[in-house]
């Protein structure tokens, strides 16, 4: 690159690049812009995503039972959970999301012990769904899966 120097009014000898101020600003706008498309899009993935999720979950929940079934219900749900922190916190690496997930899903499990949910999923049924009803620590372990699982597949080949 055939680059010259001149002299500014100060006297100190800058390199001269061919871009005004104004012309790198004008990229710095369009660099700004492509991210936060990019951003956008994996937000609509995440999203579709967390669509499979939800039906793959109540397909397991209507269609089998017993503790697999609970069980793969809790690690999807802290899948669901994990793509959710995902799509608000989009610029958040992996292994933070994850961190977040799974405090955010021990937290819904130690809810339980309050009665809360459990007399909230009386009045309006779907919030058994969202806040479950009863402590069980075993969930807490899917929950762990799933997150870890959510986990390994978002950051396969992305290092954060």
């Amino acid at each position: 690159m055939d680059r010259t120097n001149r002299v500014s009014h100060g006297g100190d000898l800058r390199p001269e690049s061919g871009l005004d101020d104004q012309q790198a600003m004008r990229d710095s706008e369009v660099a700004q812009g492509t991210r936060e498309q990019g951003f956008r899009n994996r937000r609509l993935n995440l999203a579709g995503i967390g669509a499979l999720i939800v039906a793959t979950g109540l397909l397991v929940h209507f269609l089998t039972q017993g503790i697999v079934s609970d069980f793969v219900g809790d690690a999807l749900y802290a899948v669901l959970v994990y793509l959710v922190v995902s799509i608000v916190l989009v610029r958040l690496p992996g292994r933070q999301v994850a961190v977040l997930a799974i405090l955010l899903c021990v937290a819904v499990e130690v809810f339980q012990l309050t009665g809360v949910p459990s007399s909230l999923a009386e009045h309006f049924a779907p919030v058994r769904y969202l806040l479950g009803t009863t402590f069980n620590a075993l969930d807490l372990v899917a929950y762990a899966v799933g997150v870890l699982a959510a986990t390994a597949v978002s950051t396969w080949r992305q290092p954060d």
